[in-house]
């Protein structure tokens, strides 16, 4: 009878946190989390400026390393959905643990022959895009495992520690990635390989069986078309949830062009490449502070009136650019890398609110599908961005170009203050409670 039982009982889920010290390694569980995620984001960080350069150096060819550095863009755009719910079914331990092996046999099958032995160059653009789907992959089933090891009331803390991840590495990940090519073709390469062996040390080491409490019973699952458009489904039928991806797909567009404003700007008037490198660098700083700060604020405002409060203060930073190429040129030294470290500090306050509402609000089984297919919009934002900022460019000045974004972003801020009663009254919203107070599990859609 206990054999039988044995064969046919499911895995039950690990149980969530509490914030009465039921469960004291939370804590130890999510630090392995995010040093796991923050290697492999500085793993990336230094892979993806590596193998341009790689590139160039074994062909001496600009298209061929552009096509080459391409070739990991694709993946991240068309397989945030698929992975999604591959994430959402299994177990984001073991996906997290697939996903560094595979950047391990990248590495070893694919890059290193190119480095130690010249063997064909497009070996690279295999290597970028396969390992572009192990990062996208960890970096889903990582999303999964936060609300499994984290407190609800640490949740948005939890966030805005992830963000901060994000920014440090882009500050350090591709200066790293050129000191190390700099040294040797091979260091950025064997750099890579330990990174990924660390994170596998690191993640063998969190719990077994983290799984969606919700999750449905065993039985024949649903088709993948299915799946897809449950996510889709649930981010159109939540209101906040479909107003920060269209908010944060605009302006995710618009950031591009103010990013190819700031570099024709910073060329044209002739400033040395380490004060442009500078000023670029000035988004860094301003999403690690603002990973600092989000929390109390996140903590204290619902998720509409936070984004509000983002999109006006995006606004601003627009009309300080607007402003600096008005005046006398000595102004763009502070003009510039204040707009831009503004747009990566305010990005990470609702980057903290958009991950601290889908982990409260949405389903852990559907928390994959609904982070996929907001990515696939945000993500796909970047290159029509890049795209149209060209042409404005080519046929504006940078200040015609600066006075349409901040039009832009200004009538977004009014649209959105104008929707935000209807939003506070739909009771969609839900402030996230204080520490210490008991949360009631969100209703299922």
């Amino acid at each position: 009878m206990d054999g039988v039982t044995a064969r046919t009982r499911t895995a039950a889920p690990l149980p969530v946190p509490d914030d009465t010290g039921a469960r004291p390694l939370w804590r130890r569980h999510f630090a392995l989390l995010w040093s796991g995620g923050a290697l492999n984001g500085l793993g990336t960080m230094t892979f993806t400026l590596m193998v341009p350069l790689l590139a160039l150096a074994q062909t001496g060819s600009p298209v061929a390393a552009a096509w080459i550095a391409a070739a990991g863009l694709v993946p991240n755009l068309v397989l945030h959905l698929p992975l999604g719910v591959l994430a959402d079914r299994g177990d984001p331990r073991r996906m997290m643990l697939t996903a560094q092996t595979g950047r391990l046999v990248v590495i070893a099958l694919l890059v290193a022959p190119v480095v130690l032995w010249s063997a064909p160059v497009h070996l690279l653009a295999a290597a970028t895009a396969l390992h572009a789907v192990c990062s996208t992959l960890f970096e889903a089933a990582a999303a999964i495992a936060v609300p499994c090891l984290v407190p609800r009331s640490e949740l948005a803390a939890a966030s805005a520690k992830n963000e901060a991840h994000v920014h440090g590495t882009q500050m350090i990940g591709r200066p790293l990635g050129g000191f190390l090519f700099g040294l040797a073709a091979w260091a950025p390469v064997l750099s890579n390989a330990v990174v990924s062996l660390c994170v596998l040390a690191g993640t063998v080491l969190l719990p077994r069986g983290m799984r969606p409490e919700d999750e449905p019973a065993p039985g024949r699952r649903p088709s993948l078309v299915r799946e897809f458009s449950a996510g889709l489904a649930l981010l159109l039928r939540d209101h906040v949830l479909t107003l920060t991806l269209v908010v944060c797909a605009v302006t995710n567009a618009v950031f591009q062009v103010v990013w190819l404003v700031i570099m024709l700007v910073a060329t044209d008037r002739g400033l040395p490449p380490h004060l442009i490198g500078v000023i670029l660098a000035a988004t860094g700083i301003g999403g690690l502070l603002g990973s600092v700060l989000a929390p109390h604020l996140v903590n204290r405002f619902s998720a509409p009136r936070m984004v509000v409060l983002c999109v006006w203060t995006w606004s601003l930073s627009l009309a300080v650019l607007v402003l600096a190429l008005s005046l006398d040129p000595r102004w763009l030294m502070l003009g510039l890398p204040l707009t831009w470290g503004t747009i990566g500090f305010v990005g990470a306050h609702i980057n903290v609110t958009r991950g601290t509402y889908r982990a409260l609000r949405v389903p852990r089984r559907l928390l994959g599908r609904v982070i996929g297919t907001d990515r696939v919009f945000t993500s796909g934002a970047l290159p029509l961005g890049m795209v149209c900022g060209g042409y404005l460019l080519e046929y504006l000045s940078p200040r015609a170009t600066s006075v349409i974004l901040l039009a832009g972003v200004g009538v977004i801020a009014l649209a959105v203050t104008l929707l935000l009663p209807a939003l506070e009254r739909s009771g969609a919203a839900g402030r996230p409670r204080s520490a210490g107070a008991a949360a009631p599990r969100p209703a299922l859609p």
